[in-house]
Order: structure tokens, then C-alpha cells, then sequence
């Protein structure tokens, strides 16, 4: 699968396009930016078979059958449908958009267009997370009743884009949406009404977020995002037989993790688990998805979905003071 990535950005440059050479079965062919950034970055990085071109140049060449945008958040669905316009399979990053019904129209745009499109939520195939499902079928935990988790770190320029209301900043558009998203998918289900709370920072977008998801019959998620804290990305999950904590939960790279488990007696053991690149093992399966010519499993459209929709009115909740039925 040929790919080019759509825009310069940190994740990109750092962490997404060395996955991106490292995946089996796809070539980087161009890195579009709107400055110099994408030219600096293949000269440094010594790319000699990648060029550097415009966003307009990227999606119509001819060369480009897929593209990864990791654009700002505000600009996700746009490129998405100028991408399927032009043919082009999307990988887009997370969040999909800004809201559920946005999500929705760009998914729907691609669909009818008949392009793959795929959210970026490269936690979901790192190894670890199987040997959790693997200890949570085999009752480790029990009856599952409680989700916890938190994923924080500090974000104090105000030019970051993360802290610009405009282009879709706030904590839970960029880390919450990670708890938000794993409380669902250990649960199985979606949230029947969720409540919120969240402080405004001086840019105008919310640089602390707590929210409290109701899953029915006893079972709830609790989760909190910030951009004050340090760095820390964790998920415990407690049931009535015991419970199992993922220390590392979301960003990771190929280092060796472990889970905790803890017995209803309050003994506690330690499971190693295998690293691996988390981000090219999603681009391998979206390159897979690509091939095969079907719409993604791992990261459904209904998943993203769901989780726009919990976003919503996670919102929703915090503005109000108010709790919000799904």
C-alpha cells in the first residue's frame, strides 16, 4: 500500500511515520505540509525515495492510494471527504471529528465513495491488550463493575494545538477520548447516561475533565484527562472476583509491559507482557483492510461512533452541571 502522510505534525514526524517504514507491505511515498516543515524532515531524516509536496499535491497524485492525516482535529473531516474525493483510503487520527453527527456525514462521505476509513486508535493492537481480554474471559476479575483510568500529561504553550479552541483542543478530544474509549470497549456496550465535570484554561478549552460513565446494572467507568498533570496513562478495572490494572495502557512502543492481577483474597501477581510497535502493527492492519477491501473491525465505524456520541455528551453533562442519557 502506497501512503502519503497528510501534514508535518509532532505524532507524525516522531512516532507514526518511523512505524509507517517499519510496516510490512507499504511504502511511504510523500509527506505533504503547507511549510517547510515536511522538506526539512526527509532531508533530515535522509528519505531519499519520499518527496516533500502541498497537501493539494499529495492528494491528487497518482501515486497515493492511501493517506494518514494527522491534522488538527478541526480539520479531520474536511480532508477525510477532499481524500475520498480524490480517491484516496483514510487513516484519520483521533478523535474523527468534533462531534458524533460530523463523524458520522465524513464516515458516510468515504463509505459512499467507496474508500476505506479507518480511526487511528493504535492502543487497540498492542499485545498486552489481548492477554487482558484473555484474564477478564477467564474470570480474573469477575463480574466487571468498575473501570478507572487516567491519561494526563502537561501542556502549557498556549500555541500548542491542543490548547486552541478553534482547532478543537481540550483534554478529552485528545487524551480523555482514549479512556472514554477503552471503558466502552471493556464493557462491551455503550453508556446509558454519563456525567461530567471540567475546568476552562485561559485559552478556552478544558484542561481538566472528569467524567463518570453509567453502563447499567451496576456497572460504571470513572476517568479523568489533564493537560496540568505529569505523564501518566493507566487502567484499572475492578470486579467481584478481583481486580487487573494495566500500568502502561495506551502509548507504547516495543519495550516488554506487565499487567497486575489481584485475587479476591488481595494477592497480587505480576504477568509479563510482549512489546511491539503499536503503530505499525494499526497501519499493517489497515493496509490489510485496504487489500482486502473492507471497511475496518479492530476500530469499527460503530466504535467511533460510540465514542463521539459518549464524547458528546460528556460535554454535554459538563456544561449543564447535569447528568446525560445516551
Amino acid at each position: 500500500m502506497r501512503i502519503g502522510v497528510l501534514g508535518a505534525a509532532n505524532i507524525a514526524r516522531k512516532v507514526v511515520i518511523p512505524s509507517i517504514l517499519r510496516a510490512e507491505g507499504v511504502e511511504l511515498v510523500a509527506i505533504a505540509s503547507e511549510s517547510e516543515r515536511a522538506r526539512e524532515f526527509v532531508n533530515e531524516a535522509g528519505l531519499e525515495t519520499v518527496r516533500a509536496c502541498s497537501y493539494e499535491e499529495l492528494v491528487a497524485a497518482d501515486d497515493v492510494e492511501a493517506v494518514y492525516i494527522p491534522l488538527p482535529n478541526n480539520l479531520h473531516a474536511e480532508w477525510s471527504k477532499r481524500c475520498a474525493d480524490a480517491g484516496k483510503h483514510v487513516l484519520c487520527e483521533k478523535p474523527a471529528a468534533r462531534t458524533r453527527d460530523e463523524a458520522a456525514d465524513e464516515i458516510e462521505y468515504c463509505v459512499d465513495r467507496g474508500v476505506i476509513w479507518m480511526e487511528a486508535f493504535m492502543y487497540r493492537f498492542h499485545p498486552q491488550w489481548r492477554i487482558v481480554f484473555d484474564l477478564l474471559r477467564d474470570g480474573a476479575a469477575g463480574e466487571l463493575r468498575l473501570v478507572r483510568s487516567v491519561f494526563t500529561f502537561t501542556v502549557t504553550n498556549p500555541a500548542n494545538v491542543r490548547r486552541q479552541k478553534d482547532l478543537g483542543g481540550g483534554s478529552l478530544y485528545d487524551v480523555g477520548y482514549y479512556c472514554v474509549n477503552a471503558a466502552r470497549w471493556l464493557f462491551g456496550a455503550e453508556p446509558a447516561s454519563v456525567s461530567a465535570t471540567m475546568h476552562i484554561g485561559p485559552e478556552g478549552v478544558d484542561e481538566e475533565f472528569s467524567g463518570v460513565l453509567d453502563f447499567g446494572g451496576g456497572r460504571s467507568a470513572q476517568f479523568a484527562s489533564s493537560f496540568t498533570q505529569p505523564y501518566r496513562h493507566e487502567v484499572e478495572i475492578l470486579g467481584t472476583e478481583g481486580r487487573v490494572r494495566i500500568p502502561t495502557a495506551f502509548v507504547n512502543r516495543s519495550d516488554p509491559l506487565v499487567v497486575e492481577v489481584e485475587d479476591r483474597e488481595g494477592e497480587w501477581r505480576t504477568i509479563e507482557t510482549p512489546g511491539d510497535d503499536e503503530y505499525r502493527l494499526e497501519i499493517e492492519d489497515f493496509a490489510r483492510c485496504v487489500r482486502d477491501g473492507r471497511q475496518p473491525e479492530v476500530v469499527s465505524h460503530a466504535d467511533t461512533l460510540g465514542n463521539m456520541a459518549a464524547v458528546d455528551a460528556l460535554y454535554e453533562a459538563a456544561r449543564s452541571g447535569r447528568a446525560v442519557s445516551l
